[in-house]
């Protein structure tokens, strides 16, 4: 092989190899978004996790909802009281999520327990 081709050769390798689309593993919808204004406009907090909220509930399955997400929208709805909310998404995420389990399997049941 000519030297003189070697890296170009490489330059071409590395190019396609770079070229991955804008595909993203999972959908996070509009979740950086709402976390800045829940923590930095306070005035729009309460749209903003409606927004997330309605997000998570009719999320269409075009993609793998990142993980944590139902859990987030648990934890926004239990620090808005609606213990029972919260449960159904811990739950949520406890079944998509085996990672989660023992963490959530315990808050779950504590909350269950109340």
């Amino acid at each position: 092989m000519n030297k003189r081709l070697i890296p170009v050769a490489l330059v071409v390798l590395l190019a396609t190899g770079c070229a991955t689309g804008n595909k993203q593993l999972y959908d996070w919808g509009d979740y950086e978004q709402t976390l800045f204004v829940v923590y930095h406009e306070p005035e729009y907090k309460e749209q903003a996790l409606n927004n997330y909220l309605t997000f998570v509930r009719e999320h269409n399955g075009q993609g793998t909802l990142a993980p944590g997400l139902y859990a987030e929208a648990g934890t926004f709805l239990l620090e808005q009281g609606d213990v029972n909310g919260a449960v159904d998404f811990y739950k949520m995420e406890y079944e998509r999520w085996p990672e989660s389990r023992p963490m959530l399997g315990i808050l779950i049941e504590n909350l269950e327990a109340q």
